[in-house]
């Protein structure tokens, strides 16, 4: 619930649930404000798919698209959900269209001219990069583990679906194709000219204070038995399937583990999609390796039941 404090009387407080509500105060008349002018506001309310902007100094309600804003920072929407605050001010935003009815403008960010992440000409090479740089590039292409990045010509990177987001429930959705991103190099492989890629909000931004619900997970060493994990499916067989739980750590889930009664007549491939979120708790490890797609990966063996929609993952 949301409240408006009014006054401060000793120990007693005054507030109002009313004047806490952005409509509250709402100025009806927005004929001040016309389709092309340039305003200002602050952020009242952050929603599903818009933000609620209060433009100053007139107070007329104004709505920004989400993704409008997250294109315009180079963020995806997840990142910049994590970053975004309520009573945070916004500038150089255009008003595209007016509604009368309702009391409220439509407006984007001003277009402007986008410069390459990278010059023309740019000198960067795979000793410049160090781990840990923001570094600029172009989403080229989905693969089955992430995305393709366009660095420079001759230097690629790889974006996992575990370095999306530090919260899989906000959202771990791939930036779309042909989008510039700015991501945290984690990794790089001098001989193959590619860098592990992170847009995680504490890669990306780590001095923000931000809540890591889906902890990173580089080697099996930093797993503990009992621990509740989370990963993607990304492999569905006939035997069961495999769960990508980090960067290059896959756990191995069978078939005759998933389900609390096994029934003759399940389709068991129609029952898992690629990339769907599961949960799991660790029960043991074994570290092994996989040479599928010519990469080496860690490998949980290890099987599971599932209980709803939790897996819970014991020793095989």
């Amino acid at each position: 619930m949301k409240v408006r404090i009014l006054s401060l009387d000793g120990g007693r407080i005054t507030a109002s649930i009313k004047q806490a509500s952005a409509n509250f105060d709402v100025v009806t008349d927005i004929s001040s404000i016309d389709v092309g002018h340039t305003v200002e506001g602050k952020v009242t309310e952050i929603h599903k798919d818009n933000i609620l902007v209060t433009l100053q100094p007139t107070k007329i309600r104004a709505l920004l698209s989400l993704k409008n804003l997250a294109n315009h920072r180079h963020e995806t929407v997840t990142q910049l959900l994590g970053t975004l605050t309520v009573g945070e001010h916004l500038e150089e935003l255009i008003v595209v269209s007016r509604n009368p009815d309702k009391a409220l403008v439509i407006v984007a960010n001003k277009p402007k001219q986008k410069p390459p992440m990278i010059p023309k000409g740019s000198n960067i090479t795979m000793e410049s990069i160090d781990i840990g740089q923001l570094i600029g590039g172009r989403v080229t292409q989905h693969i089955r583990n992430g995305a393709l990045v366009k660095i420079t010509p001759h230097i690629g990177g790889i974006l996992h679906f575990s370095d999306l987001s530090d919260n899989f429930d906000a959202g771990a959705q791939l930036p779309g194709v042909d989008s510039i991103i700015k991501a945290t190099v984690v990794g790089k492989d001098d001989a193959k000219k590619q860098l592990a890629l992170s847009i995680r909000v504490s890669r990306t931004k780590p001095d923000h204070k931000h809540e890591i619900v889906d902890q990173e997970i580089n080697h099996l060493s930093e797993l503990q038995v009992g621990q509740n994990v989370r990963g993607f499916v990304k492999n569905v067989m006939e035997h069961g399937l495999f769960v990508n739980i980090g960067r290059e750590i896959d756990a191995r889930v069978q078939i005759k583990e998933l389900f609390d009664e096994v029934c003759c007549n399940i389709v068991f491939p129609f029952k898992f999609l690629m990339y769907n979120l599961v949960h799991k708790r660790l029960a043991g490890a074994v570290q092994g390796s996989s040479s599928r797609e010519g990469t080496h990966s860690q490998v949980c063996f290890c099987s599971a039941y599932q209980l709803n929609t939790r897996l819970i993952v014991v020793q095989h």
